[in-house]
């Protein structure tokens, strides 16, 4: 057996009995080895446990770790999984969005075209009737025209304003409930402030 390079600690010697299944075991060691001394032997022995329990709990540790990456894993695969439907969602809004787009676009031109169909069939030979010139009839059916956009508008608008009132509303509502309530001092008595009657 080659000496090793490792420096002896002498102040610290271990003494202890070994149990009687040992001893063979040690001799054998000795034998197979070459040594004429226990010593070694048991350096060796002590070594190649420390080693073992370091590579015991080193596994143990893998196996943590591989129980953390496997958690990790499903909640990556829960994660995108949820990435995928809501992609899926979005796409199937997008779709509606595009088909309430195309209907109301129809609408309008139908709007459009029976709008101009009345005042070409009906309104405009009546007002010719009156003595309007065409520039005065084209005047006022862009008048009515601007009228009806400015309320179409001017309604979208307010509808607008509710919802952004009733959001903002809301919001408040929610702080309001998350700030806790103030305490007084009443005598030397905490008092929950919302339990006073000031009327």
């Amino acid at each position: 057996m080659r000496k090793s390079k490792r420096v002896l600690f002498k102040p610290k010697v271990y003494g202890f009995n070994p149990y009687a299944d040992q001893v063979p075991a040690i001799k054998q060691i000795m034998e197979e080895t070459a040594q004429e001394s226990e010593a070694p032997v048991l350096r060796m022995l002590i070594d190649e446990a420390l080693w073992a329990r370091r590579r015991k709990a080193a596994g143990i540790q893998s196996a943590q770790q591989s129980t953390l990456l496997k958690e990790l894993e499903g909640s990556l695969q829960t994660i995108q999984e949820l990435l995928l439907k809501l992609i899926r969602q979005s796409e199937n809004s997008f779709r509606v969005e595009c088909v309430n787009l195309e209907l109301l676009q129809e609408a309008l031109a139908e709007a459009r075209a029976g709008r101009i169909g009345l005042w070409e069939n009906v309104a405009g030979p009546a007002l010719r009737e009156q003595g309007k010139t065409p520039e005065e009839i084209a005047s006022l059916f862009a008048t009515q025209t601007k009228e009806g956009q400015d309320f179409a508008y001017g309604l979208a608008e307010g509808i607008g304003d509710e919802m952004l009132a009733e959001e903002a509303a809301a919001r408040k509502a929610e702080v309001d409930q998350a700030q806790p309530k103030p305490l007084l001092l009443e005598d030397d008595l905490v008092v929950d402030s919302s339990e006073l009657d000031f009327h």
